[in-house]
């Protein structure tokens, strides 16, 4: 008999059971009353999707052709080939996962399933986020009659100073080495809290035959509570409480006391074994050590058995009593190195959270990179594409992803104020000069004018009517010039604008180049510097040549900057990632004009995310944002001139990965 259980979709927790063959598909009613068939509601799911079945050599599984492809622990299935499945392998359809087992569920617990029922299981694997509640039962004070103490302290500064554990020579004694060494080598090479005591589970009931559940509590650092970290049972189908009992009594002596303890048969000891809080746990024999870093007492763990036909030993609990030490240190180890990547995090986010300040206009941008591309390459990690077969990405690696976005501005430190929070062609202090130029121009041309007919009248004595008929002359001319002017300058001011055309007003502005006016000296002035004009007729979006250089040039005082600090192993393509999320697949971006063979994957993930952001964030002195639709649209045009990766946009679509 081998089972499914649901391990996520609208099913989640519930177990099929199947003998001899199962087809998984997409639920249809034509076909749900077949017991062979398991109904699973999901668009990604082909209606005969795939297949398990039982042959000589165990159970097998076998792609029907679906649409989106089956993955089996991670690795994606080629249609119609047969694979071997064993026990606790994850098969994944669509959106949903299936943990395969063939072990007998419901055969300690006196629970029976029909050979094709659909039933509720909890899965007895979990971590500090999904495990029971562990409640702490108060009951009366120790007894004097207890199988065996042990100092923890004590017995842990006699192991430094004398070696393991001694014991008497034979087959056990070798078994038990080799699983302290196994011990030893698991603890010193994980880091994650969750992994490692996963992996203590493990070989707890490799050295403690007689154990049938162990669990690790953990004092909350900042509480000081007790909160469950791992629960584990050795048989996977045993049944799983919702509530754990452990007794108040037990807690105070090991916590407190720092003491390990060990009940060879509670139920029968007549003054522990009444208990209310022992009878209710149903344990016979106990044993539980603390977690003992120095002086410091992390938590505790605890192994015991309910079938009372054997005993744990003095030798086991010392041997626990070990493996606590051992595994305090790696567990103290384990929150100093999440303490130093949350140091590290802080320090990442207050970095851009200082570079961003320099520009408020696009505050908060390197954080929303960070998002669409950490969810973009989770997309792509679980995609079935072919050409992304062999495109993963693990923990790790999503880590140094997201840190690359965060930082991929970082480099605009380097960038002057002005330069990075240019609005227009020209900069507000140049727009204002050419403002007072063009006054001074209308104040130059008035006063020259009447001056020189000032000049005529003198010479020619006009009659009163003469003048007044020549001053209307000249006011007409004064306001045809005026007029002439403000042609120019509003001919300026849009121009100005990051997004105007250039060739809509390039040759008149051409003609406003060559003009000049007098002064009152009478010296000949240029109406438009050369400065202006080129910033006005060259420049694209708001900026020149030299400043979109400048602009462009962050991104090798990122590169420069990140590889600076000395990166783990598991980051240490921060720099080379963040370095490339502006070329472009054509060999038109910058700064080294890769083309597509040569830019990351992950470069190739930030890039359509860096520009989605760029796109929708809000209005920025420069330019409006627009809405989601209108900037999949623009990027959609730069996938088909070969800019922006093709498959990486459709995931991206696909997953709605801009969705925050």
């Amino acid at each position: 008999m081998a089972h499914l259980i649901v391990k996520s979709g609208k099913r989640l927790g519930c177990l099929f059971s199947f003998k001899d063959e199962l087809i998984v598909g997409r639920a249809d009613e034509t076909i749900r009353q077949n017991a062979q068939f398991l109904g699973i509601e999901d668009e990604m799911v082909s209606r005969r999707h795939c297949k398990l079945f039982f042959n000589e050599n165990g159970y097998h599984v076998k792609d029907l052709g679906s649409t989106n492809g089956t993955l089996l622990a991670n690795d994606l299935l080629t249609p119609n080939k047969i694979y071997p499945i064993h026990d606790g392998m994850i098969l994944q359809v669509g959106d949903t996962q299936l943990l395969f087992t063939n072990l007998e569920v419901g055969r300690s617990t006196g629970m029976s399933f029909d050979s094709h029922a659909t039933v509720s299981f909890t899965i007895p694997q979990m971590d500090i986020d999904s495990a029971p509640e562990i409640e702490i039962r108060p009951d009366t004070e120790m007894p004097q009659d207890i199988s065996m103490f042990v100092d923890a302290t004590q017995f842990i500064h006699d192991m430094h100073d004398q070696g393991l554990v001694q014991t008497e020579p034979g087959h056990d004694l070798v078994k038990r080495m080799q699983a302290m060494i196994q011990v030893s080598m698991a603890l010193g090479a994980i880091t994650d809290v969750k992994e490692l005591t996963a992996k203590i589970m493990e070989l707890l009931f490799d050295l403690f035959g007689e154990a049938e559940r162990a669990f690790v509590m953990l004092s909350d650092r900042t509480t000081e509570k007790l909160v469950p970290l791992s629960i584990r049972y050795r048989e996977g189908h045993d049944e799983v409480k919702e509530t754990i009992d452990i007794s108040e009594t037990i807690v105070n002596t090991v916590i407190n006391e720092k003491q390990a303890l060990l009940l060879k048969d509670a139920q029968r000891e007549q003054n522990f074994g009444n208990q209310e809080s022992i009878m209710a746990m149903a344990v016979r024999s106990v044993m539980c050590a603390p977690l003992l870093y120095e002086d410091t007492v992390l938590g505790l763990v605890q192994v015991d058995n309910r079938t009372g036909y054997k005993e744990f030993t003095g030798e086991d609990l010392e041997v626990l009593t070990a493996v606590c030490s051992q595994l305090a240190i790696s567990l103290k180890n384990s929150q100093l190195y999440q303490d130093i990547e949350h140091l590290f995090e802080g320090f990442v986010r207050a970095s851009v959270q200082a570079i961003e300040s320099r520009d408020p206009a696009t505050a908060g941008h390197s954080f929303r990179v960070a998002e669409y591309t950490e969810s973009l390459a989770r997309a792509v990690d679980m995609a079935s594409i072919p050409e992304l077969r062999d495109t993963t990405f693990n923990r790790e690696q999503i880590q140094e992803l997201r840190y690359a976005a965060l930082l991929h501005d970082f480099g605009k430190v380097g960038v002057r104020e002005h330069v990075l929070t240019k609005a227009k062609k020209l900069y507000s202090h140049e727009l204002k000069h050419l403002r007072l130029r063009v006054r001074y121009a209308e104040a130059c041309i008035e006063t020259l004018a009447y001056r020189r007919l000032v000049e005529e009248h003198a010479s020619k004595n006009y009659t009163h009517e003469e003048f007044l008929i020549k001053k209307q002359a000249v006011a007409q001319e004064i306001l045809k010039e005026k007029t002439q002017l403000h042609r120019f300058l509003d001919t300026v001011l849009m121009m100005n604008e990051p997004g105007s055309k250039i060739d809509n007003f390039s040759n008149e502005l051409l003609s406003f180049k060559e003009q000049k006016f007098r002064d009152v000296r009478g010296i000949q002035l240029p109406l438009l510097e050369e400065f202006e004009f080129s910033a006005l007729n060259n420049a694209r979006g708001s900026l020149n040549t030299d400043e979109r250089r400048e602009i462009e040039s962050h991104v090798t005082h990122t590169h420069i900057f990140l590889s600076l600090i000395p990166w783990t192993r598991q980051l240490s393509n921060v720099p080379d990632i963040a370095h490339a999320h502006h070329e472009r697949l054509d060999g038109s971006g910058y700064p080294r004009g890769l083309n597509t063979d040569e830019i990351p994957v992950q470069s190739k993930i930030m890039a359509i995310a860096d520009v989605y952001d760029a796109l929708t964030s809000g209005d920025r002195p420069y330019r409006r944002g627009i809405n989601s639709e209108r900037a999949l649209e623009m990027i959609e045009a730069e996938v088909k001139v070969g800019k922006l990766d093709k498959t990486m946009f459709k995931i991206f679509v696909e997953s709605r990965s801009f969705n925050r």
